[in-house]
């Protein structure tokens, strides 16, 4: 039987590293260690299955997940092969994943299934998108959809799999629930109210509190070595958007929540953020403009968080930061009426190459500097519903409304998949590919 990394050959992305294993036994990382992460969606944030499954609302040019079935060679990356794989001991039908919490029979093995592939694909941690008030209840106690996540990993971890550890994506504007007064400097009512209540539901699964047992091990938490102890990932995302969201923060609302989390769970968060990938003057990012007026700088430079990155990523080729890098196939607007057309959005700067996931890890490969970051963030995993997705798809080629080709996914489901595992190789070794080696 070929092997993937064979057929990754076949097509001419190039011979393939061994890949160093993905995530940590122990779910931490040592300071030394190049990391990969990816966004992974797993409820939806529209509550349905548009943003995993394409075409759902009415949406075009998106690529559809797909899975294969138990005779395709391929089936193995997802434990789809043997019923031995599996609770009950049967293979699971795919034919109505992706799931949602809404299907919890379906949910686990998808989320098994899922976890597999990326662990393949050279991924060292999951940053799970998290929307506070769809996952946690007021209280902070779990929703049931977290409870099939945790049924899930634990699942993998009894079966002696080390599955990937998850860090914590934050989608910040429209987490909390209602009754906050959106201000999170130091003078405000609040405080830091929107930010620490979904940090602190999140990471008591893993840490408890008194009277509130962890529902997971430890190890299961994304945690990144820094300053002599292991720091749990917490990623937040933009922290205001169309209207929604906080009104203004300062350097004070990161110092106070990296307080509370010391106090609470004993130990510091590691902090990421996201900027707005078109620059401080569009509202959104942590350092552009607040919609209560004024600027201030929170960004990796300045010490008050320890990276920060882009936001679309994948939109205009690999967005590099001091600390971290952002990189993706591509990011297109979906068409969600028939009045609103697919955008494309994207960058002349891809040049001529189709495969637009392949020159942005060109890009950071082949330049010495990539390699003094310490983190690569892939946007996405599986948001297939706006052509920013690695995981397994059908291919398809993507069109404007003139025809021309803007990109393709390839000739197979497993394309990007069997890419990001190559160039986790290199990434990992601190290395570029022999082909994209300037000549001496």
């Amino acid at each position: 039987m070929r092997t993937m990394l064979g057929l990754i050959g076949a097509v001419g992305v190039g011979l393939v590293v061994a890949v160093p294993p993905a995530g940590a036994a122990d779910g931490a990382f040592g300071e030394a260690e190049r990391l990969l992460a990816t966004y992974f969606f797993w409820r939806g944030p529209w509550d349905d299955q548009a943003v995993t499954s394409g075409g759902q609302l009415g949406m075009s040019g998106t690529w559809k997940a797909i899975f294969p079935a138990p005779t395709d060679p391929r089936a193995s990356l997802f434990g789809l092969d043997s019923a031995d794989k599996w609770p009950g001991g049967a293979i699971p039908d795919t034919s109505g994943w992706p799931a949602t919490y809404h299907h919890p029979d379906r949910l686990v093995p998808w989320l098994m299934a899922e976890w597999r592939a990326m662990k393949w694909s050279g991924i060292d941690f999951v940053l799970l998108d998290d929307w506070h008030s769809l996952v946690f209840n007021a209280d902070l106690t779990p929703q049931p959809c977290f409870d099939l996540l945790a049924r899930a990993w634990l699942e993998l971890d009894r079966r002696g799999e080390q599955p990937l550890p998850f860090a914590m994506l934050l989608e910040t504007p429209f987490a909390w629930y209602p009754g906050k007064d959106g201000d999170a400097p130091q003078a405000s009512a609040d405080g830091v109210a929107e930010l620490w209540e979904p940090m602190r539901a999140f990471l008591r699964q893993f840490y408890g509190e008194p009277g509130y047992p962890a529902r997971l091990p430890v190890r299961a938490l994304a945690r990144v070595m820094a300053g002599g102890e292991a720091r749990p990932v917490v990623h937040h995302w933009f922290p205001t958007w169309v209207g929604a969201g906080l009104k203004k923060w300062d350097a004070w609302t990161f110092q106070e929540l990296r307080r509370l989390c010391r106090a609470t769970f004993g130990v510091e968060p590691y902090l990421g953020v996201n900027q707005h990938v078109y620059g401080p003057d569009c509202v959104g990012g942590w350092s552009s403009d607040q919609p209560a007026g004024g600027r201030v700088a929170i960004t990796s430079e300045a010490g008050v968080v320890d990276y920060d990155v882009a936001w679309w990523g994948g939109m205009a080729g690999p967005q590099v930061y001091p600390k971290a890098i952002a990189l993706g196939p591509g990011h297109w607007c979906p068409r969600q009426t028939g009045e609103k057309v697919v955008t494309p959005h994207y960058s002349p700067e891809y040049g001529a190459d189709v495969y637009r996931y392949v020159q942005c890890w060109h890009k950071v490969l082949a330049d010495p500097e990539s390699f003094r970051r310490r983190l690569v963030i892939i946007e996405s995993w599986n948001n297939n519903d706006e052509g920013c997705a690695i995981s397994y798809s059908e291919p398809k080629d993507f069109r404007n409304a003139a025809g021309e080709l803007l990109d393709r996914w390839g000739d197979r489901p497993d394309f990007y998949m069997g890419v990001t595992r190559e160039m986790a190789g290199w990434w990992k070794k601190g290395e570029c590919p022999e082909r994209w080696r300037v000549a001496r």
